[in-house]
């Protein structure tokens, strides 16, 4: 059962050689590994080469953006989970020789850690997850392993977003078809905290607001958002003293 991971770069030198030592130090027969640069000129493509006979397979040259490198990467990919690490992102420890005995469904999540605060990411639960927690949260890519057969089943990244497409693609998946979705605890990568999801949120927001748009109902969004609301309005402070004074109220008035 091997893994295709995923790795995708433009000029980030230092991130990419973080990643690379990463993945050299793992169980050799447990992946494949493949590498889609963007025609980097920043010595990217040398240490690409310096590594060739430990990578798959790799290319150097322009592209369209992050989702059409990673569609390049589906389209060679052989193995049966995929996973995607992009340069300056790294696995943590001989994470895949545990995990790949777990490997299971359709989709397996694991948890990634911040680089710089070492935080971990929202920890989803088998018999919890639910459609309120994938509108507001999505999988870390880095930290996911997709059959690579619901990329041909569905279709892979659609390449007019930027930053949102993995979301869109977990969204389309999960809503349409009775996919089985599993969650661990062990964190499978360290990530940096200056990912353009992280550094372009309007976009991603925008983004989010038309993939919305093209795959829901707007009067289930409302729905959704209202129930929502009120959800967090009643686990807040706020509402619980405002609670306390209108039943107060209420006894005075009405019962006494």
């Amino acid at each position: 059962m091997k893994i295709s991971i995923i790795t995708i770069n433009l000029n980030n030198f230092h991130g990419l050689l973080k990643t690379i030592d990463s993945v050299l130090s793992q169980e050799r027969s447990l992946y494949e590994w493949i590498i889609i640069d963007g025609g980097s000129t920043d010595g990217s493509r040398e240490l690409i080469e310096q590594n060739q006979y430990n990578i798959d397979y790799w290319v150097s040259e322009s592209d369209r953006g992050i989702y059409n490198a990673m569609n390049k990467g589906i389209n060679v990919a052989k193995g049966e989970y995929l996973l995607f690490l992009n340069s300056g992102d790294y696995l943590k420890n001989d994470c895949l020789q545990s995990v790949v005995p777990m490997l299971r469904g359709e989709i397996m999540v694991g948890r990634v850690e911040s680089e710089s605060s070492g935080k971990l990411s929202y920890q989803y639960e088998d018999q919890s997850f639910s459609f309120s927690q994938l509108y507001y949260y999505s999988f870390p890519h880095q930290a996911s392993f997709i059959k690579r057969e619901l990329f041909i089943k569905y279709g892979m990244y659609d390449e007019r977003y930027k930053i949102a497409s993995d979301w869109s693609f977990f969204l389309k998946v999960l809503l349409r078809e009775d996919i089985n979705i599993h969650f661990i605890s062990d964190v499978i990568s360290v990530v940096e905290d200056n990912g353009i999801s992280q550094t372009h949120k309007l976009l991603f927001e925008a983004e989010r607001k038309i993939i919305l748009g093209e795959t829901i109902p707007s009067y289930l969004v409302e729905d959704l958002e209202y129930s929502l609301s009120l959800h967090e309005l009643k686990k807040s402070r706020i509402a619980k003293k405002l609670y306390s004074i209108l039943y107060r109220l209420f006894c005075h008035f009405f019962i006494i």
